[in-house]
Parts: C-alpha cells; structure tokens; sequence
C-alpha cells in the first residue's frame, strides 16, 4: 500500500515537473549568446552597407575611367583632309601612338580607273607596342586585329568623317580572359576616341 503511494507520487511528480519544463528552449553551450543576436544584425547591416558603398565607389571609378563607345565610332566634320591629317597624326604622338602605316584608298582606286568612289579615304594602322605584350601575351590570335585602324572618308554631305572599330570589341575573341588586357583595350577606347574627337573640334 505504501509503495503503491509512493510509486502514483513519484508518476506525479514527474507528470507537473514534465509540464513545467517542456517550455524551456535548448541553449547550446557555445560561444553564442542569442542576446546579441540583434547587435550582431546591426554589424552584418553596417558591414552589408559598406560592401555596397564600396562596390558603388568602384563602378564610379570604373566609369571614370572608362568610357562605352558604339562598336563602330564615327565623328564627321567640315575640315581639310590635309588639315586633320596633320591634326590627327599630331594627335596620336600625343598619345604615344605609332602610325606604322597609312593606307591611301582612294588613291589606289583611281590608279584602277575608278572614279565613282568615296573622297579621302584612308586607313592609318596605329599601335602602342609597348602594350601589344599585354593584349597578345595570353590570346595569340588576337594579333590579327592589329594594328588598330583608324579611317577616313569624305560622305554624301561633303564633310570628312574619321572612325575606328572600337579597340575593346577584341575582347569578344579573347579565349583566355585577361583583366589587364582587357583594360588595355578600353584604354584605347578612351585615348583614341579622344584623338578622334579632337580633330573634329568645332
């Protein structure tokens, strides 16, 4: 009779102490404290804005720096040619270029005996050797879009346009990405469009 007391005791006591404790939460036994959890959102928040700001500084940077261009860039003018051959190749000195050779189409078209064909037009081939090393050094084939070519044609409307393919359409050949090839070719973007832009001044 006594165990028996004793025993519906003990399943009670059991029972409440169950209850009582069944809305206790595990905490493990690291490092953590849950309280920080609201602080540490804080930092991850303060971190997660910094990341972005410095992303957005970097992209301005970027911008700054380069410029996007249409594939074919063309700036026409009511100029001489012998005036903007002169201010071209001025231009390009500037800028260490080297004219390696200039191509006189329309000349050679008339030494044919074609005389319905475009005024002025001309195709000088450009390089900066110094950074053919960079372009070419892990994408061989890319030598065959240089040198870089600049031309020239008198259009419909009588005025002189000078262009160029832009420089950083190689990089849709480049097997082997190479960021400083790449930014070597947008750095020809900008330099040569700066040339361009300043022969046709008005």
């Amino acid at each position: 009779m006594y165990l028996n007391k004793l025993l519906a005791f003990a399943i009670l006591f059991t029972g409440i102490l169950g209850i009582s404790c069944s809305n206790i939460k595990y905490i493990s036994m690291t490092n953590h404290d849950p309280w920080e959890d609201e602080d540490r959102e804080k930092v991850v928040s303060s971190k997660s804005k910094k990341t972005t700001n410095e992303t957005q500084n970097n992209k301005t940077k970027v911008k700054d720096e380069f410029i996007e261009i249409p594939e074919i860039y063309e700036v026409s003018c009511s100029i001489d040619f012998k005036e903007a051959d002169l201010q071209l190749k001025s231009a390009l000195e500037e800028k260490n270029y080297k004219i390696i050779k200039i191509s006189h189409v329309t000349k050679g078209m008339r030494e044919q005996g074609r005389t319905d064909f475009w005024e002025n037009m001309n195709i000088y081939m450009v390089c900066r050797l110094s950074d053919g090393y960079f372009v070419l050094k892990h994408n061989p084939w890319l030598v065959g879009l240089c040198p870089i070519r600049i031309y020239t044609y008198k259009n419909e409307e009588g005025k002189l346009v000078i262009g160029m393919f832009r420089p950083s359409l190689a990089m849709k050949w480049m097997g082997n990405p190479d960021l400083v090839a790449i930014k070597v070719l947008k750095t020809y973007d900008k330099e040569l469009k700066e040339v361009i832009d300043s022969v046709c001044e008005e």
